[in-house]
């Protein structure tokens, strides 16, 4: 169990440095492809752990990880959670996932946003 719970205190600072390495081979100096977190906040419990963040690109994540049947044969980390981004066209994907001993499923669902959003945010971008 210990971990397991090490491993749920680690999750968010693994998916924050995959974040960041995303942009792998590219200058990371560079504004242009640097994206500012907007939000962020982390919970870990005896069992579980929650956290989510969102940048100024549209970037988000959102994840819940649970213990079920702790300290019994059954026991296994579920885990719940979604994430997003917007394309350069305006498209908002969202992938909504779930994984535990059934493996990894998630869904996908995109969205063109609306004419009147997408110019709301590019204003947005170039005021700063």
């Amino acid at each position: 169990m210990m971990l397991v719970n090490g491993w749920c205190a680690a999750i968010p600072a693994l998916f924050l440095m995959l974040l960041v390495n995303t942009t792998a081979g590219q200058d990371l100096a560079d504004p242009d492809i640097q994206a500012m977190l907007v939000e962020y906040e982390s919970e870990h419990m005896e069992e579980s752990y929650r956290f989510k963040y969102a940048t100024d690109d549209g970037q988000f994540r959102e994840e819940t990880g649970m213990l079920m049947n702790p300290g019994t044969p059954q026991e296994e980390l579920v885990v719940v959670g979604t994430y997003g981004y917007e394309t350069d066209d305006g498209t908002q994907v969202m992938v909504m996932y779930v994984s535990g001993k059934k493996g990894y499923q998630a869904r996908t669902r995109s969205r063109l946003l609306p004419e009147s959003e997408r110019k709301r945010k590019l204003l947005r971008s170039l005021v700063g």
